[in-house]
């Protein structure tokens, strides 16, 4: 279920005096809204969540391909407007290219004043994230977190040294093969020197269009070349070209990428994704990029950023956990 795309020049309201707020210099214009439901048939392990959310990340990366991605569950909304752009700002702020994702805490409404079923788990998102945000960072808790999508792809973060000890230091051989690459767009082996053009589709699947956006998604997440200590930036304004509209071509790609067939002999679940084989795999999800050298950020904004129903009996709550 597809919403229509908006129009590139604004659309502003009309003042009518039956209407209690004056929209006319407000922009209605409402943004691309695509309702996936992916391919389930027996015989095939549709993985749960984790599952859910690998389908959406390829289906996304065919039709829009945005650098980031927001993940919260069904009984949250957001209670922030500018939630999504404080969060931008970390990943494409200088030195936050090996920021992997952004960590909100879990916020209820409805609560009674007892806190009877720990809903504000008070010791664990105002204690123990903030000691791991002075880590590696924090883990990921299923809820509330946005996402580097480069790095859901399970590519290492961008580095130019290695530590091996307190006072050893070695200089680590750089996958970037030219040095104007800096400003420009990557393929998917420059990242990763065991992953050549043959074990490309091994690895992500046959989408040509998937595999294609690859590079993109890694180029617009990049921090703006504005200062001498941006590593592989990229040049202001190279983001301002339109979109152009979707095709079908383009649609057919996107449902074929959430059949239950195409992750068949593909790294997806394992290395590439959320990580199957948990019942918590937003947890070793988090873990496994942690792993490979990216860090994470904890975020406490001063108005919460996201809400959600509190469970108001045991069954609920014990469900929830």
């Amino acid at each position: 279920v597809m919403l229509r795309p908006p129009s590139p020049d604004p659309l502003y309201g009309m003042h009518d005096e039956d209407q209690l707020i004056d929209y006319s210099d407000v922009d209605t214009r409402l943004p691309m809204l695509v309702y996936m439901s992916r391919e389930k048939r027996p015989g095939y392990d549709h993985n749960k969540k984790a599952g859910a959310m690998n389908a959406l990340v390829r289906c996304s990366a065919v039709m829009s391909n945005a650098p980031f991605i927001l993940n919260f569950d069904c009984d949250h909304y957001i209670n922030n407007n500018q939630a999504v752009r404080e969060a931008m700002c970390f990943m494409m702020d200088r030195g936050g290219e090996r920021i992997c994702f952004i960590q909100f805490p879990q916020r209820f409404e409805g609560i009674d004043p007892s806190d009877r079923y720990a809903n504000h788990n008070t010791v664990f998102f105002d204690g123990n994230m903030r000691a791991l945000d002075g880590l590696q960072g924090p883990m990921y808790v299923g809820t509330g977190c946005m996402f580097r999508r480069f790095a859901l792809y399970g590519f290492d973060p961008p580095r130019t040294a290695e530590y091996t000890g307190w006072l050893f230091k070695k200089k680590k051989v750089t996958n970037f093969k030219d040095p104007d690459s800096d400003t420009q767009q990557l393929k998917a082996e420059d990242f990763d020197a065991e992953l050549t053009a043959q074990l490309v589709p091994r690895r992500f699947g046959n989408s040509s269009a998937m595999l294609a956006s690859i590079p993109i998604a890694e180029f617009q997440a990049r921090p703006i070349a504005d200062h001498p200590a941006v590593l592989h930036g990229r040049p202001p304004g190279t983001l301002t070209v339109p979109r152009p509209p979707l095709d079908p071509p383009t649609v057919a790609e996107a449902v074929s990428v959430i059949s239950c067939w195409y992750e068949d002999k593909t790294e997806w679940g394992d290395r590439v994704g959320w990580i199957y084989g948990s019942v918590t795999e937003d947890v070793v999800t988090g873990y496994r990029m942690h792993n490979r050298g990216w860090r994470s950020v904890y975020w406490i904004s001063k108005r919460d950023a996201f809400l959600g129903t509190a469970p108001i009996n045991m069954t609920d709550r014990l469900h929830q956990v």
